[in-house]
């Protein structure tokens, strides 16, 4: 615990330097909300990581052209500009991978690696640097594979799952005002 002690308390520092740039947006393909965290100073992919999770979420993971397609129109819409970059959830196990640089990536939350938007001659692992964690680029919405602390890197999409409790509580709420309305009838 004490060699995290020194990172803990510099992501604490930066967490007080994020911001998001709006409200949770939710996406209807699944009914997450998603954000776009941005802040002055440059973080690496864990300090992200752990930014997210300290939020309540997750660094963002995109299944489908579809989320893709939402992901890149939502950064666009906060007006960051199109070199900006966004760390996201993916990233190469650690393992031995046979197929580098575009195998044996993953996704933190362990839903498939099923859909890729590589932006052309990507992922190329720097020529050998172990480019080894996902960026995204708004425009045209492609990814490129990114060294663990890569200097410039100051923002990251959040997504938060809905808490299963509350979905429940909505439900609840419905099916009794449902009953009270059949009642009155």
């Amino acid at each position: 615990m004490k060699t995290m002690l020194p990172g803990l308390l510099a992501v604490g520092l930066l967490a007080g330097q994020m911001a998001a740039d709006a409200a949770p947006v939710v996406w209807s393909g699944n009914g997450h909300r998603y954000d776009v965290i941005t802040g002055g100073s440059a973080i690496n992919w864990d300090e992200a990581r752990l930014l997210a999770e300290g939020m309540g979420g997750y660094l963002a993971t995109i299944t489908s052209a579809e989320e893709n397609t939402f992901v890149a129109d939502l950064v666009s819409s906060r007006g960051v500009g199109d070199l900006q970059r966004y760390w996201l959830g993916g990233y190469q196990t650690p393992l031995p991978c046979a197929t580098e640089p575009s195998g044996c990536w993953a996704w933190l939350t362990g839903e498939a690696w099923s859909f890729t938007s590589w932006a052309i001659g990507e992922p190329n692992d720097g020529g050998g640097r172990g480019q080894d964690y996902l960026h995204f680029w708004p425009s045209p919405g492609s990814w490129d594979d990114m060294d663990y602390s890569r200097i410039e890197m100051d923002s990251f999409v959040i997504e938060y799952v809905p808490e299963p409790g509350t979905l429940a509580l909505l439900g609840l709420g419905l099916a009794g005002l449902g009953l009270s309305r059949r009642r009155k009838a």
